[in-house]
This record gives C-alpha cells, sequence and structure tokens, in this order.
C-alpha cells in the first residue's frame, strides 16, 4: 500500500514538473514571438527575457514551498535573488556591448561609403570636363551632350553607378543636366548619414548622401548628409 502511494506521488511531482516546463517554454516562445517585428533583435529578447524571469520567480516560489523548512526557504531566496539578479546585469550589459559594436561597424561603414563616393563621382564628371575643353575655342558641344555622349545617353534621374557586387547599396542619380552644369547625387541605401531627419533624393530620410556639381570652372563638392 506504501510503495503504491510512493508511486503515484512520484507520478504526481514528474506531471507538475512537466507542465512547468512545457508552460516555461510556452510562455517564453509567445513572448519572443509576439512582440512587434523589428529590424532589432533585442526588444524581442528582452520581452522574453522579462516573461523567463516572471516564470522563474513564479516556479521559485512554487519549489521554495512547504514541506521545505523555512532556513532552507530563506537560504534557497536568496541565492535564487542574487543569481537574478546578476543575470539581469549581465543581461543589461550585453546589450549595451551590442549596441555599440553595431555603432561602430555603422561608423566606419559610413567613412568606407563616403570614401567609395568621394573617389567615383568626380571620375565621369573629370572625363566629361576634360572632353568639353578638348574640343579647342569653338565648342560643338555643350557640357550636357558631352556627359551624354560618355556615360551612355544618361538623363536626369538616371543611376550611373555600376555596382562593385551584387546588392551594392550605393548609387550615383544625375540630379540635373543643364546645358553647362551638371549635379551628381550618390547616397547609400541603409547606412545613416549625419542628420535622422534629413530627406534624401530618392525619398527615404537620414541615409548618407554627397553631391557633386561640375561646370566649366570645375567640380564643387557638398557633403549633404
Amino acid at each position: 500500500m506504501e510503495k503504491n502511494t510512493i508511486t503515484i506521488e512520484i507520478k504526481q511531482e514528474v506531471s507538475i514538473t512537466l507542465v512547468w516546463i512545457v508552460a516555461g517554454v510556452i510562455v517564453v516562445s509567445l513572448a519572443f514571438l509576439l512582440t512587434p517585428r523589428s529590424t532589432e533583435v533585442w526588444p524581442a529578447l528582452n520581452t522574453a527575457g522579462i516573461f523567463a524571469g516572471a516564470y522563474l520567480i513564479a516556479l521559485l516560489i512554487y519549489a521554495l514551498w512547504k514541506p521545505i523548512s523555512r532556513r532552507l526557504r530563506v537560504a534557497g531566496g536568496i541565492v535564487a535573488i542574487v543569481v537574478l539578479a546578476c543575470s539581469a546585469f549581465t543581461w543589461v550589459r550585453m546589450e549595451d556591448q551590442t549596441r555599440w559594436q553595431v555603432d561602430q561597424v555603422m561608423r566606419v561603414r559610413t567613412l568606407i561609403g563616403r570614401g567609395v563616393m568621394c573617389y567615383e563621382m568626380p571620375i565621369p564628371l573629370l572625363k566629361t570636363l576634360e572632353a568639353y575643353h578638348q574640343q579647342g575655342v569653338e565648342k560643338k558641344e555643350t557640357l550636357a551632350d558631352v556627359f551624354r555622349r560618355l556615360q551612355n545617353g544618361a538623363t536626369v534621374g538616371s543611376n550611373i553607378h555600376k555596382p562593385s557586387w551584387e546588392g551594392d547599396p550605393m548609387t550615383v542619380t544625375v540630379e540635373a543636366l543643364d546645358l553647362n552644369r551638371i549635379v551628381l547625387i550618390s547616397q547609400e541605401t541603409y547606412v545613416k548619414g549625419r542628420e535622422p531627419n534629413f530627406k534624401n533624393y530618392d525619398g527615404k530620410a537620414g541615409m548618407v548622401q554627397e553631391k557633386f556639381i561640375l561646370t566649366k570652372k570645375g567640380i564643387s563638392h557638398v557633403s549633404e548628409n
């Protein structure tokens, strides 16, 4: 009789343990999956972490309940609080470190993007200026004519940048193509610039953008964002 009673109690404990495990998995998973979608993973992780912490606290309260002695409950509670506090502190530090690393990577990526722009954009303009002045005193072609000839008939709105790889985020767009004035605008499609509210040429906001202007006298450069 006692053996059967012990067996039943063990089965009950196993069933309760399984219920706690399944409930914890479901709660944490739902908290992670139902968080509004974002380009960052941390909002979902933080939500899941909060729910996981609440679940662990509830589990500890259940586990430290009677028949455990009061002394063991107090000791267990203190250890649990210390562990949870250290985990929360480590979690926050990890998030801060991750965000700092991302910021540094994006800062380097921005510098590289600007460098590539400032290297590539003057090339077609210098070639246009050179060909224009090679005509001599009497000019048969305007700057715009020469530019269109050298750039395969480019018009206002054309992207004359040749992608260096698949998914290249850089564009070089012809903003103005007047008779003796050509304006090129280059921007990154996802790298942030200096001002988050700056309106880019393609309608986006806050992206890196550089402008180069060609006239008969030469090239001028404006770093817009």
